[in-house]
């Protein structure tokens, strides 16, 4: 135990020694703060590496538990489908270009998933999917992932915003859910929880963001409709319509962010017949339109424990530790 110790100490000062901070050196041990704080992923399970869509499939719809080990690009343009993935499954990025790009993941009906460090790109040739959809399925963790479309942001594109979906969609009374340390962007539709006014299933949602930047995007990041949504500490930068909209009742907690050029940061009115409600505090506002908050939350119980960084140091931190690429200390 001590000489198995003992390595992986010597292998985290290699990758010291060459630039890498440890917020970049990402471990299989490694565990989600927030809602989604029980999900293991394919712990305990069977370590294999792909390099194409064959193999992917293959070991991402096995009933078994899998630590997935993802090598290079795989390309799902040509799919007929986002890539189904079972519980009990660990998926990967191993090297600095692992990547999915077309048509994404898709998470339906299953248990205890962890998807981590990888670019995920939804393009205009696929069809109309997230890159990653989350419904009716519980302990999740989205870590350390670069999420974008190959959209361009201005208001003069408006008009092809619904070539491409969503980059995370969390729907249909999914719960036990952590999206941490990745990277949104360029993208018109960014990610929500809840799928509609009507889905009052979402009521049982239970989703944390932390640590998250959202950049260069038009909004929904996120949309809550009727779940408990924590979110502390990301950074919005060059969002165009809002960030964080409240509504049919949720309840959002909303802790220590920083947001940049974004004209509607938070607000509890927007399309739909109910607002929702809003606890705010400790956020930073540079450049900004003031908040649209009709109904606040007074205080919320957290079931686990978190600490805040300053929202000031966000932008530094973030930056430098947020999204795909990072190392991967492998056992």
């Amino acid at each position: 135990m001590k000489r198995r110790l003992l390595l992986v100490l010597s292998l985290i000062l290699l990758l010291l020694s060459f630039g890498y901070s440890q917020e970049q050196v990402l471990s299989l041990q490694d565990k989600p703060i927030g809602f989604g704080e029980k999900t293991t992923g394919g712990m305990g399970g069977k370590v294999v590496s792909v390099t194409n869509i064959e193999d992917l499939k293959k070991y991402a719809q096995a009933q078994d538990p899998y630590i997935i080990l993802v090598e290079g690009v795989i390309d799902t343009s040509k799919e007929s489908s986002q890539v189904n993935v079972s519980s009990n499954k660990t998926i990967i990025g191993v090297t600095p270009d692992a990547s999915i790009v077309g048509w994404g993941i898709n998470l339906k009906k299953v248990d205890n998933v962890v998807i981590r460090n990888l670019t995920i790109k939804n393009t205009f040739e696929s069809s109309k999917n997230d890159a990653i959809t989350i419904e009716t399925s519980s302990n999740i963790w989205i870590d350390h992932c670069t999420l974008s479309s190959d959209m361009v942001i201005v208001p003069e594109r408006e008009n092809e915003k619904d070539k491409v979906d969503a980059l995370c969609d969390i729907i249909k009374a999914s719960s036990g859910i952590t999206i941490s340390w990745n990277i949104f962007e360029n993208s018109w539709k960014c990610t929500q929880v809840g799928s509609s006014d009507s889905s009052t299933v979402d009521v049982d949602a239970r989703v944390t963001y932390h640590h998250n930047i959202f950049r260069n995007t038009n909004s929904r990041n996120p949309s809550i409709r009727f779940g408990v949504v924590h979110i502390f500490n990301n950074y919005y930068k060059n969002i165009l319509l809002y960030s964080i909209a409240s509504r049919m009742g949720a309840k959002v907690i909303i802790e220590n962010n920083y947001f940049e050029n974004v004209p509607l940061p938070i607000t509890t009115q927007f399309e739909s017949p109910q607002d929702g409600y809003v606890l705010e505090r400790g956020n930073l506002y540079i450049d900004c339109g003031d908040n649209n908050i009709t109904q606040t939350l007074k205080s919320y119980s957290f079931p686990y424990s978190y600490t805040l960084d300053p929202a000031d140091n966000l932008p530094e931190i973030l930056l430098k530790g947020a999204g795909a690429g990072k190392k991967v200390l492998l056992p």
